[in-house]
């Protein structure tokens, strides 16, 4: 029999992804570090997962990266499926060329003491029995390509021929390499090509799963980026159009800077900013209009509100109005409320409808006390400090509307000229009249 079915799965989230401290690292190795509790939480996520699905599709054997983030992720699903765990060296960490320190991951006999899961070397050598090695002087976004390349070729008909009766496995390996793996297994070019016409790639979020199924001699992807299992959904995806390796320092570095500029843009997008606009009153109030001096106060105010009717609502703002306001950073924004005319009665004056469509400039003014903003329904929804106040000394006139004015008054000036050139000319047609009517009677 043949490999039939790949599982690629990348470990968990990191414990060093999280703020400091971190824990020591288990093996005392660079850049080894555990998973957290929420990476662990991820991993029993996963085996969860492959747990549930029917018995044909179940991972037989999985190969670990030798980092202890890989093999801590792949221990509960050992332990749930009982299958065999090992470790294999083609499937490590990549690390780049200028970094500072490329560190080898710990062999069995470090590991063991943590994980009882885990097989012994004479079953499967980490480093021999395939023979891929990731360089210890780092490597390029084309060397671990080819190093997948070349896993690939050793890896698949060594272990056909060592479990002949095994056709579905996993590998639980890191960001970079479980892409490189996938794009080599798909035999594309290198690890920046899209997989479809879409433009689609390769994802790698934490504890993330691919499936990829044989067809005679190729291989098809059938699962990308599977966190479907995983109760908060995908974390930390990377790809290789990252700046930075994934995981790293400058990584998370990166990755809080562009998080913390998302929630500020955030808040600053879905915060609510109530304020109240005084409109100039113009005209006598909607009471006083009313009121009769020869009666008294109380009897006057109180046939005053008897009289009011629809008509006598001078404040009305219909629904239909549109209220646009400048920059409410600015000193004096300015305001203007249009389409707000309503059917008045020729006692009452519509304020609304004098101060429709001018622009007026407003102040800021401080309340004494506090307004508060309630929704249809009656809910409390925010409150006002302050509100703009017109300033019915100012009015502002569009430049357009000032032209107009001016061009008004020149054809203004003009038939003034016409009529007097008129009147001129009939005067004097009246006189020479007169004159010849004169001269016909002598």
């Amino acid at each position: 029999m043949t490999l039939k079915t790949i599982y690629i799965a990348r470990h968990g989230y990191r414990a060093n992804w999280l703020p400091p401290p971190h824990p020591p690292n288990p093996t005392g190795i660079d850049s080894d570090p555990p998973l957290a509790s929420h990476g662990i939480d991820q991993a029993k996520q996963l085996a969860g997962y492959l747990n549930s699905l029917p018995a044909k599709e179940q991972p037989q054997f999985i190969l670990s990266s030798p980092f202890y983030r890989c093999v801590q992720t792949s221990e509960p699903i050992c332990d749930m499926l009982s299958v065999p765990l090992v470790l294999e060296r083609g499937v490590g960490e990549w690390y780049k060329k200028d970094r500072g320190i490329v560190p080898e991951p710990a062999n069995y006999d470090v590991l063991k003491p943590f994980f009882s899961c885990l097989r012994d070397a004479s079953e499967w050598d980490r480093d021999s029995t395939v023979g891929v090695i990731p360089s210890l002087d780092g490597e390029s976004e084309e060397d671990i390509f080819a190093r997948c390349v070349q896993f690939w070729k050793e890896f698949i008909p060594i272990f056909e021929a060592k479990y002949p009766e095994i056709t579905t496995i996993l590998i639980v390996t890191h960001a970079a390499t479980k892409i490189a793996l996938g794009m080599s297994l798909l035999k594309f070019h290198d690890v920046y090509e899209a997989i479809d016409n879409d433009n689609t790639v390769l994802r790698a979020g934490a504890c993330s799963l691919d499936k990829y199924e044989r067809g005679g001699d190729d291989w098809s992807i059938k699962m990308n980026g599977n966190c479907e299992f995983l109760l908060d959904g995908e974390e930390m995806n990377w790809n290789f159009h990252s700046a930075f390796e994934a995981g790293s320092d400058e990584d998370i570095k990166a990755r809080r800077a562009e998080a913390k500029r998302k929630a500020e843009a955030s808040n600053t997008k879905d915060k609510n900013f109530y304020v109240t606009i005084d409109v100039p009153m113009i005209g006598n109030s909607n009471l006083s209009q009313f009121e009769d001096v020869n009666q008294p106060a109380s009897q006057s105010k109180q046939d005053s509100k008897e009289n009011i009717t629809s008509n006598s609502k001078q404040n009305y703002i219909k629904s239909s109005s549109h209220l646009q306001v400048t920059d409410l950073n600015n000193k004096t924004p300015l305001i203007k409320l249009s389409n707000s005319n309503v059917n008045t009665d020729n006692d009452s004056i519509n304020n609304l409808s004098v101060i429709d469509g001018n622009i007026y400039q407003t102040n800021w003014t401080k309340l004494v006390g506090t307004e508060l903003v309630f929704d249809d329904y009656g809910e409390l929804i925010g409150s006002v400090r302050e509100h703009l106040k017109c300033d019915e000394n100012i009015k502002i006139t569009s430049k357009n509307e000032k032209d107009k004015k001016d061009t008004d008054i020149a054809d203004d000036d003009s038939d003034v000229k016409v009529k007097d050139e008129q009147t001129s000319f009939l005067l004097k047609a009246i006189k020479s009249a007169k004159r010849k009517e004169a001269e016909v009677e002598v």
